[in-house]
C-alpha cells in the first residue's frame, strides 16, 4: 500500500489533468458553437485588407529639362516627384535601370544607390508660383513657365556629410531659374495586393 503522501499526491496530480481536460473540452464545445450557430451563412469575409508586396522606387533622370518640361520627364509608371514623397529614402530602392549615378569608379562612389550632390526638380506641395518664396515655395508655377525670371525648387542628397545639418533633413534645396535644365527627381509608389480573408462554416 502507498505511503499517505503519495496518494494525496497522486489525487492532486490526477484532479489538475482532469480540470485542464475539462477546460480544454469546454472551450472546444464553445467554439464549435459559434462555428455551428449560424451554418446557411456559409463562407464569410471580413473587410480586405491591403499587403504592400513591392516597395517604392525613385531615382533621378540622366537627362536634363527645363523647368517647364518636368512633368513629363519621368518613364510610364513613375511620376515627377515632391519632396515629401522621397523625404526618406531608407523607405525607397533607387532605380538604377533608369537613374543617373556614377558609372564607373573612381569617377565615383554611387554603387546602387543615388548619387550626392546632383540637382534635381522636385515638387514642393506649396502654392504654384513664379519665384520670390524661396526653395520649398518656388515651383515654375507648378512646372508650366521655361521663363528666365521665374525659378523652381531643386533639392540633391549632400556630398559633405561634415557640414551643419540641413534644415531639410538629408535633403539640400536651393532654387533655379525655370529656363536652366536641371535633373529630375521621379518615383513610383509602392504596388499594394488587396487579399482577403475568408471565414467557413463547416
Amino acid at each position: 500500500m502507498a505511503p499517505r503522501r503519495e496518494i494525496v499526491l497522486e489525487l492532486v496530480v490526477g484532479r489538475l489533468w482532469l480540470t485542464v481536460l475539462l477546460g480544454v473540452l469546454l472551450g472546444g464545445l464553445v467554439l464549435a458553437s459559434a462555428v455551428w450557430a449560424a451554418p446557411h451563412q456559409g463562407a464569410r469575409r471580413v473587410p480586405l485588407t491591403w499587403v504592400a508586396i513591392m516597395p517604392g522606387r525613385y531615382y533621378l533622370t540622366a537627362s536634363q529639362h527645363l523647368g517647364d518640361d518636368a512633368l513629363g520627364a519621368c518613364a510610364e509608371g513613375y511620376h515627377m516627384a515632391s519632396l515629401w514623397e522621397i523625404w526618406d529614402v531608407s523607405n525607397l530602392y533607387y532605380d538604377t535601370d533608369l537613374g543617373y549615378c556614377w558609372d564607373d569608379a573612381p569617377l565615383g562612389d554611387c554603387g546602387e544607390g543615388p548619387p550626392a550632390a546632383r540637382a534635381g526638380w522636385v515638387r514642393t506641395g506649396a502654392d504654384a508660383v513664379a519665384s520670390g518664396v524661396g526653395p520649398g515655395g518656388d515651383s515654375c508655377i507648378a512646372y508650366t513657365s521655361p521663363s528666365g525670371s521665374e525659378r523652381g525648387t531643386v533639392a540633391s542628397l549632400p556630398s559633405d556629410w561634415s557640414s551643419p545639418p540641413s534644415t531639410m533633413g538629408v535633403w539640400v534645396a536651393s532654387n533655379s531659374y525655370c529656363d536652366s535644365p536641371n535633373r529630375v527627381w521621379c518615383v513610383r509608389s509602392a504596388l499594394r495586393s488587396y487579399l482577403p480573408l475568408t471565414l467557413r462554416n463547416y
